[in-house]
């Protein structure tokens, strides 16, 4: 009995499209491709030097903040720096593993996505102490970062038991 010929799927499931046919079209795609890993390499170089540049810069703002400066906004900058840098390095992830041949991955964007509101939950709750902008318009700000996060997180506990369930 023959088995059925299954087509080959793409990184989202999707069946690929047939060769390019064609020794213009095929070279034409190869150049592509290559022009593509090229700009990933140079963006994933470019991230990894903006962090660099964010951590150095971090660390120096934390060590050499003014005597006058509250400590609760000099602590929140430095966390603030450290979380950019996450988001980044997260992103940075996201392309190498492109470049192996990973596909596109969603749980990374998840991650960012919690990672940002997070940060931004840390912000206005720093300059809420530190009395610096309307309490009501803090409130509502920290509530639609709260419920990002929770939906964020949601969704990355069901991609996650998703493909734990499809790798059974």
């Amino acid at each position: 009995m023959e088995r059925p010929v299954r087509p080959k799927l793409d990184d989202e499931g999707l069946p690929l499209p047939p060769p390019a046919k064609g020794r213009v079209s095929r070279w034409l795609l190869r150049m592509l491709e290559r022009a593509e890993m090229i700009l990933f390499l140079a963006i994933a170089l470019a991230l990894l030097v903006i962090a660099i540049v964010v951590f150095v810069r971090g660390v120096q703002d934390l060590v050499l903040a003014p005597a006058e400066q509250d400590f609760a906004v000099t602590v929140t900058r430095a966390v603030n720096s450290v979380l950019f840098i996450v988001v980044v390095l997260e992103l940075l992830r996201t392309i190498v593993a492109r470049l192996e041949g990973g596909g596109f991955q969603l749980q990374p964007f998840l991650v960012i996505g919690i990672i940002s509101a997070t940060r931004d939950i840390l912000t206005v709750g720093a300059e809420l102490s530190l009395g610096q902008v309307p309490v009501a318009r803090t409130m509502t700000e920290l509530a639609v970062n709260a419920g990002v996060v929770v939906a964020l997180a949601v969704a990355l506990v069901l991609v996650r038991r998703f493909a734990r369930l499809e790798r059974a």
